[in-house]
């Protein structure tokens, strides 16, 4: 999947300006798609009026039900919940959490949004501005990050002295409130702190409710430790941090810390809740009618007296309890700012005494990222089986396509989530799928709508970025893919992007260097086209956990980061080339972070666990050099074996085989492709292999390839 620099967006907003190379600011312009509306013009078929809506608002401001004092003069309405989950990244809060999007009208991820008595304006990344342009009534004005005004400069410049800004105390970071309560402060503008949320003042009709389906318990096969042991580590940790207990506000890792997973959040296996975890204690606060009997028995939660049991509570509780509990302690740790979460909100911060709290980087996130031995075999045995559903999944629309079938994104889209389903183990998406054609391809974040949707042809590139959860892994992957003959700027596009996945997956480094200096690796070959891409290369992922798994996130131009990688790690490979309004490239494989051969750790490198093949017609193979042939060769000798075999297994993937061995031809040292006999005979081996049904992983076409 594809990732920004850094994943908090009210972060980006609030530390990030444009400027031009004069110093002076550098906005861009705002104009919107049919605003002011025309007569006799229709508006955009997917545009939703909230002009209503935003009425209702401005009026609660002036009323005093969610905060005391005189009326407010600005709302700001982030797009989190009160995990700080983060509705970009396609990692969503719940349906019932989505007040951005109700106010707003805005579907996709990634948002934030400022409400005055007279103006509404919107903040969005620069991928999603065509889609927020089609989406956002006229009532808004829309803002790009770091094309635009940070939140705080538009707040200053727009208010004068003694103005109200509000916002809900649970839906902001800590560090995020004290990042603006300062910047507002100089210009002495109040900060106003909201307890009762003002749009869930006005949203009582047809709110989504929460999901009602009971959690459930991951298995030890799966887990590889029981829960009680990652309690004492985790107890451990804390200690060795100086405080006796801590507040456990991330979903994720409150999954693996208890081996349970639940259906609260969409594209997540989360349940929604808080822990407390002390020296002889666990507090879990969670709405208890999603509580199963197994689950209970599993956390030993009944008569519950000793530290290996878990003491459950009503989720609202930890707001009267968190303040009572901690005037025991001796000192808390609040979770701080991380990648992919942005710690604990300003709501838990405050309610611990300022001599008790020590905020810094949860413990158990470094524990989640260090796979143990069954956790990271289960991540090479899903993703074997889910490199098989993608070879089904190209295939099959390689072969609609040559039959002449009319397909669209958004079909993509829903084949692609089909074939998931059907895999074994499988616990659906991790994410919404990014099915871009042509022109939306060049948008990283893109997904179908039925609005947006385009036909394909043979003329660009097709993006497919998708992923999906099993019992033993999280997936996600990307290929590039043509159905007609590509162009040559094509090619030396995909082959660049080509040319810095492989030096990224067959880097070898010390196991000291950081995240940004690894990253400049994959930029290089693209970097020598004049090209260079505003995502980052590269991300954690979890194990039937977060797809976007925090601490990694490999972008050169992150403020500097002590991030190193350590053996047991996940990460993404994902660089990408776009071509605005023409055609994009992306191609991701997700890589397992092992020690160099006789080096005792000291040096680290990577081997691919994605075995999906490239597209041979996009690559120019005479760009790549001998180092990247031989590692391709390899690779397509890896996806033979392992996923060749898992193909094997099934009649139904015939079509799939065929299409992944047509793709997996060796390559000599000179850039020319080993096509002919070598076709014929494995063809023919092939053929007489699904006639004698043979499944076995160690049958003759072994020999062959």
């Amino acid at each position: 999947m594809k990732m920004k620099s850094v994943c908090i967006l009210l972060f980006y907003i609030l530390t990030t300006t444009a400027y031009d190379q004069n110093g002076d600011f550098n906005e861009r312009p705002t104009g919107r798609k049919l605003c002011p509306p025309m007569e006799n013009i229709p508006q955009p078929i997917n545009r939703v009026n909230t002009s209503a809506i935003l009425q209702e608002l401005r009026k609660e401001m002036k009323k005093a039900k969610a905060y005391h004092g005189p009326p407010l003069d600005a709302y700001i309405i982030p797009d989190t919940d009160e995990h700080q989950v983060l509705i970009h990244q396609n990692e969503e809060v719940a349906d019932h959490d989505k007040r951005l999007k109700y106010v707003s009208g805005f579907s996709g991820t990634g948002g934030i949004a400022v409400v005055t008595q007279t103006k509404a304006i919107f903040w969005t990344e620069w991928m999603y501005y065509k889609q927020a342009d089609e989406e956002l009534s006229c009532d808004w004005q829309l803002l790009v990050r770091g094309e635009s005004k940070r939140l705080d400069e538009w707040l200053v410049d727009e208010f004068k002295p003694n103005a109200r800004v509000a916002v809900d105390l649970k839906l902001i970071s800590n560090g995020d409130w004290e990042f603006l309560y300062r910047a507002l402060a100089n210009e002495s503008i109040i900060l106003v702190p909201i307890n009762n949320n003002i749009i869930d003042l006005i949203w009582v009709e047809n709110r989504p409710s929460y999901p009602m389906r009971e959690a459930y318990v991951w298995p030890l096969e799966y887990a590889g430790k029981k829960w009680e042991n990652k309690l004492d580590e985790t107890r451990e940790k804390i200690k060795e941090m100086g405080c006796d207990a801590m507040v456990v506000t991330a979903l994720d890792e409150i999954a693996w810390l208890l081996n349970i997973r639940g259906y609260d959040i969409p594209y997540g296996p989360f349940l929604k809740s808080y822990a407390i975890v002390s020296k002889d204690q666990l507090h879990l606060y969670t709405d208890q009618e999603k509580l199963s009997m197994s689950v209970r028995q599993h956390l030993h939660t009944d008569n519950c007296f000793s530290a290996h049991c878990a003491r459950v509570h009503d989720y609202e509780a930890i707001w009267t309890d968190l303040r009572t509990l901690s005037q025991v302690w001796r000192k808390v740790l609040v979770p701080s700012a991380t990648e992919f979460n942005s710690g604990a909100s300003r709501c838990i911060y405050i309610l611990i005494q300022a001599d008790k709290r020590k905020q810094a980087p949860s413990p158990i996130m470094y524990m989640i990222a260090e796979k143990n031995p069954v956790e990271k075999q289960g991540m090479r045995y899903s993703h074997v089986r889910d490199s098989a559903a993608m070879c089904n999944i190209l295939a099959k629309l390689n072969e609609q396509f040559r039959n002449g079938q009319q397909l669209t994104e958004l079909a993509v889209a829903n084949m692609v989530d089909k074939y998931r389903d059907e895999q074994n183990h499988s616990r659906g998406a991790s994410f919404r799928s990014i099915v871009g054609y042509g022109p939306n391809g060049a948008i990283p974040h893109y997904t179908p709508s039925p609005a947006t949707s385009l036909k394909l042809d043979h003329m660009s590139t097709l993006v497919i970025d998708s992923g999906a959860h099993y019992w033993d892994g999280t997936t996600d992957v990307t290929r590039t893919v043509h159905f007609g003959q590509p162009s040559t700027v094509q090619i030396e596009a995909y082959t660049r992007v080509l040319m810095a996945s492989i030096d990224l997956a067959s880097f070898s480094f010390p196991c000291t260097l950081t995240l940004n200096q690894i990253d400049v690796i994959a930029r290089a070959p693209l970097w020598d086209f004049s090209y260079d891409y505003k995502h980052g290369t590269g991300h954690g992922i979890g194990v039937f956990l977060k797809v976007h798994e925090p601490p990694v996130n490999m972008y050169y131009g992150q403020k500097s980061s002590d991030v190193v990688l350590k053996e047991g790690y996940f990460i993404s490979d994902e660089p990408g080339y776009y071509k605005e309004n023409h055609f994009g490239v992306r191609l991701e494989t997700i890589l397992e972070v092992i020690p160099k051969n006789e080096t005792a750790g000291k040096y680290l490198t990577f081997t691919p666990i994605t075995l999906v093949p490239f597209e041979p017609k996009l690559i120019d193979y005479y760009m790549l050099s001998p180092k990247q042939v031989r590692w391709l060769n390899a690779y397509n000798d890896k996806i033979r074996k392992e996923v060749g075999a898992e193909l094997l297994k099934n009649n139904r993937s015939r079509l799939g085989y065929e299409w992944m061995m047509a793709r997996t031809h060796p390559v000599f040292s000179d850039g020319r492709r080993n096509n002919g006999r070598y076709l014929a005979i494995v063809a023919a081996a092939a053929v007489a292999l699904f006639v004698s049904a043979a499944t076995a992983v160690d049958s003759p076409i072994q020999t062959l390839i």
